[in-house]
């Protein structure tokens, strides 16, 4: 179905609202409202819940910002929606499993909050959708990932 990518995200944010509070984290959105994108309504929101979780959750206390944007690749064969956290970044030697199951990382040993199932599952939704998901990050610089919707 078509979904606004706008409102969608939007809506995530204001769902975690009093978990950026708590977090002294501050929520930005950078979409054209008209960007429209064809997926599973429910399924998105499953993504940017667990999305925006995660990027709280390794920003906690930080008072930066957690910003969730989209556009057009540079062809415009797809669109480009990314999640990007200033927090803690995962280490590289984490990187290649951060969408393994049960898989937590050293900052998820840290924090001790971490099931190792939300990446796991967020991977699992955008293959079934047949989506495309990039995860880039930086130890002490943050983390950003990006969902590919093909147009």
């Amino acid at each position: 179905e078509p979904v606004k990518l706008h409102q969608a995200a939007v809506d995530a944010v204001h769902e975690n609202k009093r978990y950026f509070i708590h977090s002294h984290v501050y929520p930005e959105v950078i979409i054209d409202p008209a960007l429209t994108v064809q997926t599973d309504a429910k399924w998105l929101r499953f993504i940017l819940m667990q999305l925006l979780s995660n990027a709280i959750k390794y920003s906690s206390g930080s008072g930066l910002k957690v910003t969730v944007q989209a556009f057009y690749s540079k062809d415009r064969r797809q669109v480009v929606l990314e999640v990007t956290d200033r927090g803690m970044g995962i280490p590289k030697s984490d990187i290649k499993r951060v969408f393994d199951p049960f898989y937590t990382g050293e900052n998820g040993r840290k924090l001790k909050e971490s099931t190792g199932m939300g990446l796991y599952l967020v991977s699992e939704v955008v293959r079934k959708m047949n989506h495309r998901i990039e995860l880039e990050s930086e130890p002490g610089q943050g983390t950003t990932i990006r969902l590919l919707f093909l147009q």
